[in-house]
């Protein structure tokens, strides 16, 4: 290629462009909802009974994976 191909001298010596900036404007949300009580405390009664499941589930797919090595012959 020529080196006019990669002459951007036009672009040094032209005016900058400027992209006009929309006007900024507070927007007012409304504030959320509150969360009833009702469904909190079930939130948070779920959350306790998958806490504490949770290990039981670890110790099951321990057992799975040992069982499965143990079918391959794998020690």
């Amino acid at each position: 290629m020529s080196d006019l191909a990669y002459d951007i001298s036009y672009l040094i010596e032209s005016e900058p462009a400027a992209a006009p900036a929309p006007a900024l404007r507070v927007a007012r949300a409304v504030p959320a909802a509150p969360v009833p009580l009702g469904v909190a405390a079930a939130q948070a009664a779920l959350a306790r009974e998958l806490l504490q499941v949770a290990e039981t589930h670890e110790e099951w797919i321990r057992q799975y994976l040992h069982t499965q090595s143990s079918a391959h012959g794998s020690p």
